[in-house]
């Protein structure tokens, strides 16, 4: 009888995760900026916070937030899609003078190990055309998609504006779902939230301005045309966890064979890019993001999974914060720790921490 209850219990569990899942696939272009607009109303809180304090009357305050925010974000964005257009105007030429590199680099690796065979080989050539022709795709169609991230991005904003607005109402409606005996460790929780996603969107901001830094001058040593632009590119592709670098350093690598004089400069690209990832991974982002996304690597690789095959590119930058969040929250539950700890990055620590609260 007991076997027959665990049965059914876990296929409704299962039948509700698939239900909610194809909801949340089918229902993205709405729970996105949704989720996108909490994250950064939560980021901008104490922004506006402190100019409330000289402007009282709150859509003014929230509008003065929003601009401090905009109007340097609009400068930038500004100054890369000019450089972003130029780029794309020269895509056809770019991908002429590409093959012709890939050839010359094929018929080097040939000429030092002539049994490869690479310059002949159809095959070969199909499968280069194709990938070759992917990371331009990739930006042509980014270009042609601007007007529905234009209005998810006006979305997001208007979301942001009202969760900012009705922010007090919003907390204690979350409170006072809960029994009395609750609500104190709902409210911690909820702090905890806040400060995780402040610290995260923040520092995440501060990563991406070292990273930009940090690889325009090194394009600009190397001699890569667009360095600026290639450097800003890579940095924002830091908020695509473990991927986001590596796609940043390929992309000038590409442009920098189709383009350049010198047969060793794609070489330099990668070796530079190589380097910046380590650094980036193992002091950088450590240091400014610190230790407040607590989840480790196994769970964060396969939440970036579920959520990028749920949401695309916009659920691989919401992975992270949305398994940290979900982890404070079962943190805060007595049945639900055993799971939280399971997340959390120091699992390894103390392998008997499950067996401790069995026991407790």
């Amino acid at each position: 009888m007991n076997n027959n209850l665990n049965i059914q219990n876990f296929t409704y569990w299962l039948i509700s995760f698939l239900g909610c899942g194809y909801i949340l696939h089918i229902g993205s272009s709405i729970i996105l900026p949704i989720i996108f607009g909490t994250l950064f109303a939560i980021f901008m809180y104490p922004i506006d916070k402190k100019i409330i304090k000289f402007a009282k009357y709150k859509p003014i305050s929230i509008s003065l937030s929003f601009l401090s925010i905009m109007i340097p974000t609009g400068i930038i964005g500004m100054l890369f899609s000019m450089q972003l257009m130029r780029i794309v105007s020269s895509l056809p030429s770019i991908e002429k003078n590409l093959k012709l590199g890939v050839d010359k680099v094929l018929q080097s690796i040939e000429n030092v190990i002539p049994a490869f065979d690479l310059t002949r080989t159809e095959l070969m050539e199909e499968t280069l055309s194709s990938d070759l022709e992917g990371p331009f795709t990739f930006i042509t169609q980014s270009l042609v998609s601007t007007t529905s991230m234009l209005v998810s991005s006006a979305l997001t904003l208007l979301y942001t504006f009202f969760i900012l607005y009705y922010r007090k109402s919003l907390r204690n409606f979350v409170v006072f779902q809960f029994k009395k005996r609750s609500r104190s460790d709902i409210r911690e929780a909820l702090l905890q939230i806040q400060e995780t996603i402040q610290a995260y969107i923040g520092g995440l901001g501060l990563v991406i301005i070292i990273l930009t830094i940090l690889n325009s001058i090194g394009l600009l040593i190397i001699g890569v045309e667009y360095a600026i632009f290639w450097g800003a590119l890579a940095g924002i592709l830091a908020i695509i966890p473990y991927i986001g670098t590596m796609l940043g350093g390929l992309l000038p690598a590409l442009y920098s064979l189709a383009t350049s004089d010198n047969p060793y400069e794609p070489l330099f690209v990668l070796i530079f890019y190589g380097i910046v990832q380590q650094i980036e991974g193992n002091l950088i982002t450590p240091k400014v993001v610190g230790d407040k996304v607590d989840i480790n690597p196994l769970f964060a690789i396969i939440s970036i999974i579920f959520f990028g095959a749920l949401w695309g590119v916009g659920g691989i930058i919401l992975a992270l914060p949305i398994i940290s969040i979900i982890r404070i929250i079962l943190e805060h539950f007595e049945d639900t720790k055993p799971i939280a700890l399971l997340l959390s990055s120091d699992i390894d620590s103390n392998p008997d921490q499950f067996e401790e609260l069995a026991e407790t």
